[in-house]
């Protein structure tokens, strides 16, 4: 049901505009203390695990106020019947919390017929209960409508201050908490959350996540169900007005528009004599802490301060429901966490108390297991005690079971699976050669798993998931070796399963040879051109391209990928279908390499091929050396031709090891070893061109010149 709160027609009509728009002042305040406890058929429990009251309870309330109070305040109890029909004057009550009588409470028995209670905490004057009364049975509709957005307000800010807690506890090394808890805090609080904020850094989630706290509790059926008891022709043109952004329900969360309609309600019955403050409720046991928005007022208009028991109507169970669809639940597990969700106030409030999960066992009898809520796990967690039989051969049901105030209820229904020792085995079908290193296991309960390890005793844990309840998947990895053991763990006491893999087959070395070769230079620009004059050298601003013929057996799939390496770094570079990689036909493959480009201008020496399929590298095939060339600006030689030296000049002459006029390399002029300038002295040549030793392949030659 939609939650009904919004401001009567007469009264939007009245506000002033302010009223409408302005912020409402936030419940900040500790106010006084009053203890309550309620008694119903003869059992009494602290007002903090009473949800709703019934006619002919009997409610025990007294003012907590310190020894030195020095303002006294008068009690006033208050039944309502109703927003056309004011209530008699036997209904009210009034109690001198300063005398010694006054300070033992009221006990009030809930008359047939009452609605809500409202409690009353006036300063002392003149004809203060006579006042109070009068007021109630003069609008008894205002304070209707006050009581009921009092005990929504209080249990909408009871959600809130929960998650704020949860959010707010400080946990040393665990910085991924927020990120894990908070999805649980949305479910089972049904609070508003910004998933943005969870993708900040760990410390700044918390400040992210506490902004706009009035606005993030949200409409949830069960809270307003034990909160509503109007009905009547009115309430349609009431809930039509409460969707005006007017009303608040336009805008705002229902925990704002609850405080603003309170706010404007008791704005329009204050008189020249009392204001009204209105009294958010904390419990603790039968502690009533008051939460004000307000500073009270000793002075005229004295401020009354007005609070609001729990309404009196039949009982609304929480509608509990297991938030995880096919739950599986091991028996003999030291702790079973029950995902629940569908009703807050279970992990908001201690309405729900004596909560246990209720084990039907196999000789007829039942076994109460205590259950607790944990709002950041998002679920009832249940200890066992061992008390569930180590050999129970078969699944058995269970209930969840508790006092919702003084009703008894059941909540939904699991069956608990038992573990089983030796009953593990490898799926049908099941390949630990499987290229993504998973492998099935079937015929356990995956409930009562542990934890899975690869190896015999203390072997490496390795990552499981269930898939079914008899059935899970684990991530051996590379870890496939014959005779390895897949070891299942599971609760304490039982002997782990060993499932023995035969071995995933190694898959084949990848054999190829290179077929075809074909160097590409390009053009030469420089006024003195570079001549090599061995086969081999593949200069690096060269393209390569060389054939690969796979042997006898194997075949080209596209899914291969050729590994290109020099010797003389550690640079290496992968060829694949989609850059580099053309396959010719399942025979044939055809590689393109361009070293400068794929290997980095650092990368020399002796060039290789190798094959890889499936992960697995085939053998190295020498496809030429890669040589660094300078680039040459000039050779510039005296015109006296019994000068023995030119000058040659360029960039990058560290990558010549030696020049000279003659093949033979008699007389050679050796370049040092990183040279950084850009001319050397060589020899003259003795034709048109000179003889050059690389850097990077001292045992070939190269020319300058024609």
């Amino acid at each position: 049901m939609m939650r009904r709160l919004f401001l009567s027609a007469a009264l939007l009509a009245s506000l002033p505009s302010s009223v409408g728009a302005a912020e409402v002042a936030p419940f900040d305040l500790a106010g006084p203390v009053l203890r309550v406890m309620v008694t119903h058929d003869g059992q009494t429990l602290p007002i903090d695990q009473v949800p709703q009251l019934a006619a002919g309870d009997t409610i025990a309330v007294r003012a907590d106020l310190p020894k030195d109070q020095s303002a006294h305040y008068l009690l006033v109890t208050a039944f309502l019947r109703g927003s056309t029909n004011p209530p008699p004057d036997k209904w009210f009550s009034q109690s001198e919390t300063w005398s010694k009588k006054g300070r033992k409470g009221v006990s009030l028995v809930v008359p047939e017929g009452a609605q809500q209670v409202m409690l009353f905490l006036a300063p002392e004057t003149g004809g203060d209960f006579p006042t109070l009364r009068n007021a109630v049975q003069g609008k008894p509709g205002a304070f209707v409508r006050a009581a009921q957005d009092l005990a929504q307000a209080s249990l909408d800010r009871r959600r809130l201050d929960t998650f704020l807690v949860a959010v707010r506890k400080p946990i040393a090394g665990d910085p991924d908490r927020l990120e894990r808890i908070t999805p649980l805090l949305a479910r089972s609080l049904q609070i508003k959350v910004n998933a943005d904020c969870l993708t900040k850094s760990p410390e700044l989630q918390a400040s992210c996540l506490l902004q706009n706290q009035d606005s993030l509790v949200l409409n949830d059926g069960h809270t307003n169900a034990i909160t509503d008891a109007l009905s009547g022709p009115g309430v349609d043109l009431a809930l039509q007005l409460s969707a005006t952004p007017q009303g608040g329900l336009g805008y705002y969360s229902p925990y704002i528009a609850a405080v603003r309609d309170i706010i404007g309600l008791f704005g329009s019955i204050h008189t020249a004599k009392y204001q009204y403050i209105p009294a958010l409720a904390t419990l603790d046991g039968d502690a009533m802490r008051m939460v004000l928005n307000a500073a009270p007022s000793f002075h005229n208009p004295k401020s009354v301060l007005v609070a609001a028991l729990p309404i009196v109507a039949p009982v609304r169970i929480p509608p509990l429901e297991i938030a995880e669809p096919d739950l599986s639940v091991c028996a003999q597990a030291d702790e079973i966490l029950l995902p629940i969700a569908g009703a807050p106030l279970v992990y908001a409030t201690h309405y729900a108390h004596d909560l246990s999960l209720r084990v039907a066992m196999p000789d007829g009898g039942a076994l109460d297991l205590p259950a607790v809520p944990d709002v950041e796990r998002g679920g009832l967690v249940v200890k066992t005690g061992g008390k569930i039989p180590m050999d129970l051969k078969a699944p058995i049901k269970a209930t969840i079971h508790g006092l919702w105030g003084f009703q008894p209820f059941d909540g939904p229904g699991i069956r608990l699976q038992p573990a089983r020792a030796g009953t593990w085995r490898l799926a049908s079908g099941a390949d630990p050669a499987r290229r993504d290193g998973n492998v099935e296991l079937v015929g356990g309960a995956a409930a009562c798993v542990t934890r899975v390890e690869i190896g015999d005793d203390n072997g490496r844990v390795v990552n499981w998931k269930r898939l079914a309840p008899d059935r899970i998947t684990v991530a051996l990895g590379d870890d496939r070796r014959a005779g390895a053991a897949i070891v299942v763990r599971g609760p304490a006491g039982f002997d782990p399963d060993k499932i023995v893999m035969a071995g995933a087959p190694q898959p084949a070395r990848f054999s190829a040879t290179v077929i075809a070769r074909h160097l590409e230079r390009p053009p030469q620009t420089t006024p003195v051109p570079i001549l090599l004059d061995g086969n081999d050298q593949v200069p690096a601003d060269a393209t390569l391209r060389i054939s690969l013929r796979a042997a006898d057996g194997m075949r080209f799939t596209s899914h291969e990928t050729v590994e290109i390496s020099a010797g003389g770094s550690d640079a290496s570079a992968l060829l694949t279908v989609a850059k580099g990689l053309t396959i010719a036909d399942p025979r044939v493959a055809i590689a393109t390499i361009q070293p400068a480009a794929m290997l980095g201008s650092s990368a020399f020496g002796p060039l290789r091929a190798r094959v890889v399929h499936d992960g697995v590298p085939g053998d190295w095939l020498p496809i030429g050396t890669l040589v660094r060339l300078p680039t040459i600006q000039q050779l510039r030689c005296p015109e006296d031709q019994a000068a023995p030296a030119c000058e040659l000049s360029g960039e990058n002459l560290f990558l010549i090891g030696s020049v000279s006029a003659t093949p033979g390399f008699e007389n050679a002029a050796s370049v040092p070893d990183g040279y950084p300038g850009n001319a050397i002295q060589v020899p003259r040549p003795a034709g048109k061109s000179l003889y050059v030793r690389w850097h990077d392949d001292p045992a070939s030659t190269g020319r300058l010149g024609q």
